[in-house]
């Protein structure tokens, strides 16, 4: 199995605040052969005690990276359905991904009550929760051709259509069992977040599998950390790692605004061995070569910042060396065969 590699291109990652920096950060992982670059959805930062922030607006950012690329697929982890508007929005994916001519993983999923409450408005219910299957459904009947009714009877098709048919692939990022069970029904991909810890991760792809998914179809985010050594990464790391599970730890677990399924341990030490992937070269393919020979992941999104723990330099680092050093070896027959 050949694994892929995304990269975040959107949430103040690798110095990506802004369009200029996003598509240069795109340009460089197309080079250095990465997968894809990921865009999150969440235009509201918290305000006091809090610690969430708010990012770009996703698709036109993305639109930037099209322009400027012509190989590296453009995902969103995750777009919030229930609160765009279904017509603007079908109309907005689908030009994307004729812009860049079918590159588009449309990944979705569900923001915390609070934000959603805070985005609809004091006088809207917070409804993102039990409306993201019915927005899906809006959403996909619109590029399927399904038309609208005007109060004169005439009837009108929302267009353009995406250019990959029947529409660009979906990536589910759960919020409970019953979520993963839904993506699984409707053979939607999975989407797992940086937090979850490797146990999770193994029950989650079992959850999903039983009911009809591919374990090649789940994607799995890690923070990632490589440096020469184990000691020199760790030494690296230990500060970092301390200061996103303090953070983390407060917000209860959310990541990034979303509503998350699976367990997440926040112990320093337990989160740096076991959650993040943090070693040398040699190391860090191990711990992924666990993910595909034992879990069936194929997929895995890096997160060199730690949420915006780790300096600019060291994330310039970790992706130069991790698609210099560690993906070769996870070509290697000896790693290929390693088990947990």
């Amino acid at each position: 199995m050949i694994m892929q590699f995304g990269l975040p291109g959107g949430r103040g990652d690798l110095g990506a605040s802004g369009a200029t920096s996003t598509v240069e950060l795109a340009r460089i992982a197309e080079t250095l052969g990465y997968d894809s670059v990921w865009f999150t959805d969440g235009h509201l930062g918290s305000v006091g005690s809090r610690s969430v922030t708010s990012r770009p607006s996703p698709i036109p950012l993305a639109a930037a990276v099209a322009a400027a690329t012509s190989r590296i697929s453009l995902g969103f982890t995750a777009l919030y359905l229930p609160l765009h508007d279904p017509i603007q929005l079908a109309a907005d994916l689908a030009t994307l991904d004729q812009i860049s001519r079918g590159r588009v993983i449309l990944g979705i999923g569900w923001p915390v009550d609070a934000y959603a409450a805070a985005y609809q408005g004091e006088s809207s219910p917070a409804t993102a929760a039990v409306d993201l299957p019915e927005a899906l459904d809006t959403l996909l009947g619109y590029w399927r051709g399904r038309t609208r009714s005007a109060a004169d009877g005439a009837q009108f098709r929302v267009g353009p259509a995406p250019v990959q048919q029947p529409h660009p692939p979906i990536e589910v990022s759960p919020c409970s069992e019953e979520s993963i069970i839904w993506a699984a029904s409707r053979r939607h991909r999975l989407l797992l977040p940086a937090v979850t810890t490797t146990a999770s991760i193994a029950a989650c792809v079992a959850l999903y599998t039983a009911h009809g998914g591919q374990a090649a179809d789940v994607r799995v985010e890690r923070f990632c950390l490589v440096a020469e050594t184990d000691e020199a990464a760790r030494e690296r790391a230990t500060p970092i790692v301390v200061r996103l599970t303090r953070r983390l730890a407060a917000l209860g677990g959310e990541e990034h605004g979303h509503q998350i399924v699976g367990e997440s341990d926040f112990d320093p030490a337990r989160f740096q061995e076991d959650t993040a992937v943090v070693g040398s070269p040699s190391t860090v393919a191990r711990r992924l070569a666990v993910l595909r020979d034992s879990l069936g992941v194929e997929r895995v999104n890096l997160r060199p910042s730690f949420s915006g723990t780790a300096s600019l330099a060291l994330q310039q680092s970790t992706v130069r060396m991790f698609a210099g050093k560690v993906v070769p070896l996870l070509a290697q027959p000896a790693v290929r065969r390693v088990m947990p």
